[in-house]
């Protein structure tokens, strides 16, 4: 009897470690987040300060089994970071792909987690229900520190500053919570919100599903101002030398002053935009339904060049000092000349291009439908 007392302990405890969280644990003690949020940081940065060549080599390609969301990865200096739309949050490592973890919980993730520290903060949607588990999980200690349940379906971008966090539900409520999780406040804004808001100042800025344009002060949530200039905001809000970006669903863009409020220049696109504006020194880069894409004059909105391309373009690119690295629905991401709007490469994917790409100690990261990631090397 002994013996088979043994036999039904260590078959009770396989069957505990088979339905078990998965972790993440990574031993080492000294990390750097370099690309911690969707856009880099709170303003929505899509702009890296390097030339890069139009030569890429795959180096490596890694299954995260799940689809994607319209989102992008997150990196510290050794690790990505990526959740798919199965609930689960896996961990690669940058220079070979090798898996490093996987966190599994039952629901779906629909935005880019959040780096901090050795946390990572993730809004998990709870399937068939209007709730959402807010989770941090500490990936040093290998173990998760909070988990506080809002009645809410958490699905945007979040956002982050000294004080805490930003959550942004479906509804239009925005929560702010500290780094420990105590709610400090949360703004009722009435209207459904699927525009991806941007910080800064202590103003957070935002378009709701009504064409609204919305700032909240971040200390108080007090609604600073508020007034429809569109038609519906599904793209969403960059900052850039201090001014705001947004596009709208009859693909006009707007500049918005963002302390007068006043709308600065306005540039018809003439299709829906769904990307965030993706903007570097002097130019705003955005692609719209219609497959067009623009390179606009960030002082007075003038067109510098557009091109009809295939494809069609819901996630932002990203900008080097010469090229657009630029996903497309149709299978593939473009590397265009970015003075010029010449395509310089195409390449061909299995499946339809989801993520925004991220450029990381010259690897550039990409991700497509069916849960796969790639990572390639600029080859000089």
């Amino acid at each position: 009897m002994g013996f088979l007392k043994k036999i039904l302990l260590l078959i009770s405890l396989l069957f505990l470690a088979g339905c078990a969280k998965s972790l993440i644990q990574i031993s080492s003690s000294n990390v750097e987040n370099v690309h911690p949020i969707f856009g880099k940081n709170s303003e929505r940065n899509f702009y890296y300060n390097i030339s890069s060549s139009d030569s890429l080599k795959l180096i490596w390609q890694a299954d995260a089994f799940g689809s994607f969301n319209n989102s992008s990865v997150v990196a510290n200096d050794s690790m990505i970071f990526i959740a798919d739309l199965a609930g689960r949050i896996h961990v690669f490592n940058l220079e070979n792909g090798k898996q490093r973890g996987v966190l599994k919980t039952k629901g779906a993730i629909f935005s880019t987690p959040l780096l901090y520290k050795f946390r990572i903060y993730y809004p998990l949607v709870k399937d068939g229900k209007k709730l959402t588990e807010f989770i941090v999980y500490d990936y040093y200690a290998g173990k998760d520190l909070y988990i506080i349940e809002i009645e809410d379906l958490i699905t945007n971008q979040m956002l982050f500053d000294n004080d805490g966090i930003y959550l942004f539900a479906e509804d239009g409520t925005v929560y702010k919570y500290n780094y420990e999780t105590k709610l400090l406040w949360s703004t009722e804004t009435n209207q459904k919100i699927h525009s991806v808001p941007a910080l800064t100042n202590n103003k957070i800025f935002l378009g709701n599903d009504a064409g609204e344009f919305l700032v909240i002060e971040t200390n108080s949530g007090k609604i600073l101002f508020r007034n429809k200039i569109a038609s519906h905001f599904f793209s969403g809000v960059t900052i850039s030398d201090g001014i705001c970006y947004i596009g709208d669903d009859n693909g006009k863009l707007f500049a918005i002053d963002p302390d007068s409020y006043e709308i600065i220049f306005s540039v018809d696109t003439k299709g829906r935009i769904l990307m965030n504006p993706a903007i570097d020194d002097k130019n705003i880069f955005i692609g719209n339904m219609k497959r067009m894409f623009y390179c606009i004059d960030k002082k007075n909105g003038k067109i510098i060049w557009s091109r009809s391309l295939k494809g069609y373009f819901n996630s932002t690119p990203v900008i080097t000092n010469n090229h657009l690295i630029v996903p497309n629905l149709f299978k593939s991401v473009f590397i265009i000349d970015k003075q010029s709007g010449e395509i310089k490469k195409e390449i061909v994917l299995d499946n339809r291009a989801k993520l925004s790409p991220v450029i990381i100690n010259n690897k550039l990261i990409i991700g497509y439908d069916e849960g796969v990631i790639a990572a390639y090397e600029f080859v000089r």
